[in-house]
């Protein structure tokens, strides 16, 4: 009964701020509750906090900034947020709407909802179906990846960043616009995404095993060095990268470690000195089944630039 009441009392605070704001009816509060946006893919901590999708910008906000929503675009970097409170990714959640797909990024401080979004920066290549946003301040993830279904969104990794904190690396299946919203008490961070109908200049990354090859991609042209970039979650974050030209030949073999692989995905990066450019080869990143010694992980072909 307590639980009710607060929940209730909640329910008619937030109408109360919609007839202020002009954004909504104590029905439409008690709507947004059940609204597709408020089912978690992440963590059962995040299903323990309802409360922490009470507030969510719903289905209703308008692209000309309604709601605090701005319009749709496409630029390659955008940033914000302030300070550096939101150190725990608490949850990712997905909810389909009418003409868009939009993820919400739960922050907390330690394993409470924090009160603001730290600061933030977000990657969108012209042309990519991937879209990055990292977040500095962040140490720790309830969730470590999932999958959206079959719409636009495909799947979302949160990995260790190079330069420390956490970034979230959240996959499409074709190009998009996205538009990005901040909500505090508690702190969320919303991206909404919608179809570009454009194709993609290229490849998506390449999934395999328990490996994310990020570059090159596949059909890509290769130089000396060849740098290569990616993250995984391989036994003790090793993984072993093979370039083979078209017969077969091992032109270069290295492993290099990931920065992490037990709490989350860990990013690896390498610069080969090759010997040699093959026309056509084959570039393998993965490791070796522990139970059977086959090869888990990326195979992509690329060819000499």
């Amino acid at each position: 009964m307590r639980r009710a009441g607060a929940l209730l009392l909640l329910l008619l605070a937030t109408a109360l701020a919609g007839g202020c704001s002009g954004t909504g009816t104590l029905e439409e509060a008690v709507d947004a509750r059940s609204r597709p946006e408020a089912a978690a893919v992440a963590t059962p901590a995040a299903e323990d906090r309802p409360e922490s999708t009470v507030g969510v910008a719903s289905s209703d906000a308008a692209e000309d900034g309604a709601g605090g929503a701005g319009r749709f675009g496409k630029e390659p970097r955008v940033e914000g947020g302030s300070g550096y409170e939101a150190d725990t990714l608490l949850a990712v959640r997905h909810g389909p709407h009418e003409g868009f797909e939009r993820v919400v990024l739960d922050l907390g401080a330690g394993e409470e909802p924090a009160g603001a979004v730290s600061r933030w920066t977000l990657d969108a290549p012209e042309g990519d179906v991937l879209l990055r946003v990292n977040l500095p301040s962040a140490n720790a993830t309830a969730v470590s990846d999932g999958e959206f279904g079959d719409g636009l969104l495909d799947s979302f990794h949160i990995v260790r960043a190079p330069e420390g904190g956490l970034f979230v690396d959240v996959l499409a299946r074709k190009r998009f616009r996205y538009r990005v919203l901040e909500l505090a008490e508690p702190a969320r961070l919303v991206v909404d995404f919608r179809p570009a109908g454009a194709r993609p200049k290229e490849p998506p990354p390449a999934e395999g095993g328990r490996t994310v090859l990020v570059e090159p991609r596949a059909g890509a042209g290769i130089s000396d060095p060849l740098t290569v970039s990616g993250y995984s979650r391989n036994f003790e974050a090793a993984n072993t990268i093979v370039l083979k030209n078209e017969r077969g030949e091992t032109l270069v073999r290295e492993t290099v470690i990931a920065n992490d692989w037990s709490s989350t995905w860990g990013y690896f990066e390498a610069t080969l000195n090759l010997s040699s450019l093959p026309e056509k080869g084959t570039l393998s990143v993965g490791t070796r089944s522990a139970r059977d010694g086959s090869f888990e992980g990326v195979e992509i072909p690329v060819r000499g630039g």
